[in-house]
């Protein structure tokens, strides 16, 4: 089996690329895809790495589009170039730009009695610093209110709740798909369903923007039990979404991908039991941009 969306701990994951790549070893998947959050860190280290497995540089891309109106969808570059200038200058003036969003969601916290400080949550982040960092300052300063990072999100840090702030610097979906494919990346939809139950999108206004602007493809095989369980979803549910979204991708004729989006023990699909056929892989590799 192969797994596309993976994630270290240079963006919300808990392992970071060495120790990652080891735990994929054991559980013997042939080749992975690392797409940490708006951060090219760990993939930069890729060409570098020992190890007997395929290992594909990537990134997942925060989208929040104004023009048409989506809010924080992701999409997948899978084979970029991380040494890309354009990417890595673009990466480097959002990340600094992201910090006054991270400093107003604490600003919210504390004025809602929350007694954390930017410093005290940053620390957890190896990486670019996210919500996720946020939510384990919280569980560790809160730890009889927040039992998981899903806790708090659902509590305080999703959007439309109470210390939500979007971000002042972003990514418009045409942006996200042009600037991987600049670095000769495949742009994949991830996790489709998210944005129709969770975001409450139209789906197939969603996959028609996305393949309008030049989009390449989408996740048909994820696990949304595990990965959004506060939303309701079930292990069965996720043999019914795939058969939904293989269809779809039929119909707009999408490249197929997906995979665990595993972070760690507490986040994500266990390495290895939720992978895809090699054959997706052939397909994806026979679209790549050439160079």
């Amino acid at each position: 089996m192969i797994d596309l969306h993976l994630h270290t701990n240079s963006s919300d994951g808990t392992f970071n690329l060495e120790q990652l790549v080891k735990k994929v070893e054991t559980a013997k998947l042939k080749a992975i895809a690392i797409t940490d959050h708006d951060t090219v860190q760990s993939a930069l280290k890729i060409k570098n790495l020992k190890t007997n497995i395929e290992v594909i540089p990537g990134i997942e891309i925060s989208v929040y589009d104004n023009k048409l109106n989506y809010i924080d969808l992701h999409v997948l570059g899978l084979f970029i170039d991380p040494e890309n200038p354009k990417l890595l200058s673009t990466l480097e003036r959002l990340e600094k730009e992201r910090e006054g969003q991270k400093r107003g969601i604490i600003k919210k916290l504390n004025k809602l009695g929350y007694d954390i400080t930017y410093e005290s949550a940053k620390k957890y982040a190896t990486g670019s610093f996210g919500r996720p960092h946020i939510a384990r300052a919280l569980m560790e300063k809160y730890p009889d209110e927040f039992t998981s990072i899903s806790d708090v999100f659902e509590k305080l840090l999703d959007q439309g709740k109470p210390a939500f702030r979007s971000r002042t610097a972003f990514f418009c979906l045409k942006e996200a798909i042009s600037l991987i494919h600049k670095t000769h990346g495949i742009a994949i939809l991830a996790h489709p369903m998210v944005y129709s139950d969770v975001r409450g999108y139209d789906l197939e206004n969603v996959l028609t923007d996305f393949k309008g602007l030049g989009g390449d493809g989408i996740e048909t095989v994820y696990n949304y039990a595990q990965n959004y369980p506060r939303h309701g979803y079930k292990e069965e549910d996720n043999v019914k979404i795939t058969k939904k979204l293989q269809l779809l991708a039929k119909k707009f004729n999408f490249l197929e991908s997906g995979g665990s989006d595993f972070h760690g023990p507490n986040k994500g699909a266990k390495l290895g039991t939720f992978g895809l056929p090699n054959e997706f892989l052939d397909h994806l590799k026979a679209a790549r941009k050439p160079f």
